[in-house]
């Protein structure tokens, strides 16, 4: 009886010091790990991160004559599609792809959150191009730039684009993204075909949104 009193005891400490083990030196060691790699992947991230120019405002005019810059002070994802836009398979891509991008980012009634903004920019458009984007939920929350000049936008983005190919030894790709902080800048240029590109944007832009 004696000895199975002092095995049962022998035992109960065992498991207590294996507890007192896994507090003191396991989980710490386990948590000094994933902080550091968080850290380290955090650093990497934020070093990707450039000045590549500076998008110009987009304005809209209200009813009393005021003016607004949509974009001013939004971490915005710009895309600029072709002249006169159709529903072809990549454009069909990038717009789901911006749908779910608000799914994420977007305004939701009842938030206080509202620095994301997508800036996409068209010269005129087919009748299915206008259907497709018409159906999506983001269509009211994106801003849509229909402009008849689009120089300045082309001139800003692939002045950018091509210097961020030479900076980083890439070469072009035909469909990209750019994504800008608060202050307009853009950051980083982005494959929009590409879904490893396409996730690493997800993940920058939640470094780049203001923390609330």
């Amino acid at each position: 009886m004696q000895d199975k009193e002092v095995k049962a005891s022998g035992f109960n400490k065992l498991v207590v010091y294996g507890i007192i083990g896994l507090l003191l030196v396991v989980f710490p060691a386990v948590s000094y790990i994933y902080l550091k790699d968080g850290f380290k992947w955090r650093v990497q991230a934020q070093s990707e991160l450039q000045d590549y120019g500076k998008i110009r405002a987009a304005y809209v005019v209200w009813q009393d004559g005021s003016k607004e810059d949509l974009l001013k002070g939004k971490v915005c994802v710009v895309h600029q599609f072709e002249e006169q836009p159709d529903l072809t398979a990549s454009n069909q891509h990038i717009i789901d792809l911006c749908e779910e991008l608000h799914k994420q980012y977007g305004f939701k009634p009842g938030s206080d959150q509202n620095d994301f903004r997508l800036a996409l920019i068209a010269e005129g458009q087919t009748p299915a191009f206008k259907n497709f984007v018409d159906s999506k939920e983001s269509a009211e929350m994106a801003t849509w730039v229909w402009t008849g000049g689009m120089g300045s936008w082309t001139t800003i983005l692939k002045n950018g684009f091509d210097y961020y190919c030479s900076k980083n030894k890439i070469s072009p790709y035909e469909d990209y993204f750019a994504v800008t902080d608060t202050a307009g800048i853009i950051r980083r240029f982005y494959n929009a075909q590409d879904p490893a590109e396409v996730d690493r944007m997800v993940q920058q832009i939640a470094l780049l949104l203001p923390n609330k």
